[in-house]
């Protein structure tokens, strides 16, 4: 071999079985770990509490059908189950009901 020859390239060799699988099953576990943060995000932006009971939703349409409370404007919240409000007081948990998540941190 004469220094004006070129050097030769070592053939890169494919890569194995085992790191396929490897890397699959980690891009897997990042496009959960992206879905579970987008969910999150959206349920901090839209999520918020539902009415525990029925009656509670019966008594607050009640006192605005008798004029004693002003309807309340509705907004787009996705009800997260088991985010509930601990009033016994129908108002309040209608009220709360229209809050979203990123509003209750003003509050606790």
């Amino acid at each position: 071999m004469s220094e004006l020859e070129p050097l030769a390239i070592p053939e890169t060799a494919a890569p194995s079985r085992g790191r396929q699988i490897l890397g699959r099953v980690l891009l897997g576990f990042g496009w959960t770990i992206v879905g579970f943060v987008a969910l999150g995000i959206v349920l901090y932006l839209f999520g918020g509490m539902w009415v525990r009971t029925p009656e509670m939703r019966a008594a607050y349409s009640d006192l605005v059908a008798s004029g004693q409370q002003p309807a309340i404007e509705r907004t787009l919240v996705v009800p997260i189950p088991g985010c509930v409000c601990h009033s016994d007081d129908p108002v309040t948990q209608a009220q709360h009901s229209t809050r979203h998540i990123r509003d209750c941190f003003t509050c606790h």
